[in-house]
């Protein structure tokens, strides 16, 4: 099981609610994947939404880029480990969205924000649980789930 922590640091109101449901589809999609990893634990994943100007803080700080951009993913966990790991609750990760880039990216696109702050969302999840896309064939499995989980329906 998830547990689901919001903050919005951002100045355009996001209900924590409309998140949350996207979490219980992305363990309903990724059950077994999530049920391998928490091994029967309670695992916390942390949303924080942010302006540009903090994403770029974070992104020169831990990743060496001084620039915005739109996801931030910070997985506290590797597979390997969670097996001798026996808490009651494993920090997952933490995901920082900039609503700015979001915004710009949904405009582009031609949808509302509200669905590419949940592409965003859902694109971070996968990272916390262990997907990448450093070649064609990972990026393709990542958009194969992140499809999955954006079409599942409650």
């Amino acid at each position: 099981m998830l547990k689901f922590l919001f903050t919005n640091e951002s100045e355009v109101s996001q209900s924590k609610a409309f998140f949350a449901q996207t979490v219980a589809k992305f363990e309903k999609v990724l059950k077994i994947k999530i049920a391998e990893i928490l091994k029967g634990n309670t695992g916390e994943i942390s949303l924080t939404l942010v302006n540009d100007s903090a994403i770029q803080k974070l992104n020169r700080k831990y990743r060496g880029k001084n620039m915005p951009t739109d996801v931030l993913s910070f997985a506290y966990m590797e597979d390997a480990g969670v097996a001798q790991i026996r808490e009651i609750s494993l920090q997952i990760g933490d995901i920082f969205i900039s609503v700015d880039t979001a915004k710009t990216q949904a405009k582009e696109h031609g949808h509302s924000l509200k669905k590419e702050l949940e592409i965003l969302f859902v694109h971070g999840l996968l990272h916390l649980f262990g997907f990448d896309h450093g070649d064609d064939k990972e990026e393709r499995e990542m958009e194969k789930w992140a499809g999955k989980v954006l079409e599942h329906i409650l």
